[in-house]
């Protein structure tokens, strides 16, 4: 059978657009379809937006005993955030996609068997569909934000991360129900800004894929930045505040209850954040018509090479729902471009993904967890120090935070967690160590400037070789170094 196109891409997220690239740039016939905006959640409604928020919320704020406010308007912030979209979005347009040799469809894919596509093109009212066939077909069409069922949610106008970015007005009480990353980054932006932050989660923990001293390290941190923290508790109903008989939509009332304990408590806010993690989007993509399986989740089923149950067909990104995170989903694309073109397939290896909380202190991680490398069978030891011993850190203030690295029984390093401002950009050197193999006094051997906060992973190195040196070895080592010293005559 003669195909249109070597692949076919439904999304043009993160996955999808590296992908596309990735193909077309090496000489593959490419068929790229989007039906909303080009580059995703990432561009549009996450990682940019987001991180964009807690920088302009950084670099605004005024620290404990001063006014939250400084004089800049909210609606400033906001257009800024926008300018920064705008500013990254050429990077993932349809004109430099097209340049790349890719053909990008504005309109909605659907699966019509494991080799064609019907796309309805977005021509406003006037409806136009075309059919593509593919040889090979991706699906890569992302995730959006899950939304609970709970007595009168639909009464008032709650946010998500895809709606959060079209505010106008600063919230005065801002009430997020999840205790994940988005919760954790939004609440610290917006208590900074000036809103009343309340976090509510069914867990009593915080960071709870981490290693659980996170926890504690951040929950006093972002207490101190002012967030009201309610653990244990699930949400039972809202209703809009009334004011006589006029109902005031920008007002609400939350109640719930602690899971424990039973005890009912009511809190009142103007918005609402949902924040309860994502669901696959896949709504009439038509997967029952090409045989591709979801698994019992609801996420797209693929085996280690990213085959769905269909060979032919791929996926890769937050349709999978394994780490939702767009590093990881640049990964995946990585791993299905190569299977795409190469004989022998690449398997996806999640026992080193990295992710990165952007709060202050940012909180990173790498590899297994403590946890994790028990259950593994493949815990050997445990190092962790804390920012409170590096010269840098206490320059700069930012002593709360700890680096722990997990090292397996001969030694090498197979995950680490950091806390600390630039944890994010230092947890690259674990990764780099997890990806070669190396052991522990790697880190040792390395010259580091001074004074940087790299240098923790020196000293980790340092007190590691410290103490394994046994008491034999000690003493001989203090006889060698007591010995008589010849002079000369």
């Amino acid at each position: 059978m003669k195909f249109d196109f070597h692949t076919i891409v439904i999304g043009a997220g993160s996955a999808g657009l590296m992908t596309a690239g990735i193909l077309s740039n090496l000489g593959a016939k490419v068929a790229l379809i989007e039906k909303n905006k080009m580059g995703g959640d990432c561009l549009n409604t996450g990682c940019v937006p987001s991180k964009a928020l807690l920088y302009h919320a950084e670099n605004r704020w005024k620290p404990s005993g001063m006014s939250k406010h400084n004089g800049v308007s909210f609606s400033d912030v906001m257009s800024s955030i926008h300018f920064t979209i705008n500013a990254i979005a050429p990077h993932d347009s349809v004109e430099r996609f097209e340049e790349m040799g890719v053909n990008v469809f504005d309109g909605h894919g659907k699966l019509l068997d494991p080799h064609r596509v019907e796309v309805a093109l977005n021509k406003g009212k006037q409806m136009e569909t075309i059919e593509l066939t593919g040889k090979n077909i991706v699906i890569a069409t992302g995730s959006r934000p899950r939304v609970p069922d709970l007595e009168g949610l639909s009464t008032i106008s709650y946010l998500t991360n895809e709606t959060l970015f079209h505010l106008e007005k600063l919230p005065e009480r801002l009430v997020i129900w999840g205790g994940g990353p988005i919760s954790m980054e939004i609440g610290q932006a917006f208590s900074r800004l000036g809103s009343d932050v309340s976090v509510i989660l069914r867990g009593n923990r915080l960071f709870k894929k981490d290693e659980p001293e996170v926890h504690e390290v951040m929950k006093d941190l972002l207490e101190k930045d002012g967030i009201t923290i309610y653990f244990g508790y699930e949400p039972m109903a809202i209703t809009k505040t009334e004011i006589g008989s006029k109902a005031v939509h920008e007002q609400f009332q939350l109640l719930m209850k602690q899971r424990e304990t039973g005890v009912e408590k009511s809190i009142t806010g103007d918005q609402l954040l949902l924040a309860l993690g994502r669901e696959a989007t896949y709504e009439n993509l038509g997967l029952e018509n090409a045989g591709v399986e979801v698994d019992q989740r609801g996420y797209v089923k693929v085996n280690e090479h990213l085959q769905t149950s269909q060979k032919n067909i791929y996926a890769c990104g937050d349709v999978l729902g394994s780490y939702q995170f767009t590093h990881m989903a640049g990964y995946e694309a990585e791993i299905v471009t190569r299977n795409l073109i190469l004989p022998i397939k690449a398997k996806a290896e999640y026992s080193k993904a990295v992710w990165t909380t952007y709060t202050k202190p940012q909180v990173a991680h790498s590899g297994h967890t403590e946890a994790s490398a028990k259950k593994a069978g493949r815990l050997g030891k445990v190092l962790v120090k804390s920012f409170q011993d590096v010269d840098r850190s206490m320059i700069e203030g930012d002593t709360a935070g700890f680096a722990k690295l997990i090292l397996d029984r001969r030694g090498k390093i197979i995950g680490g967690t950091i806390v600390s401002n630039e944890a994010g950009e230092m947890i690259a050197a674990v990764s780099l160590a997890m990806r070669k193999k190396l052991k522990l006094g790697a880190f040792q051997s390395l010259i580091y400037s001074y004074p940087t906060k790299a240098e923790i992973f020196k000293a980790l190195a340092v007190d590691n070789l410290q103490d394994s040196v046994k008491p034999w070895q000690r003493n001989l080592i203090k006889k060698w170094l007591g010995r008589p010293i010849n002079k000369e005559r």
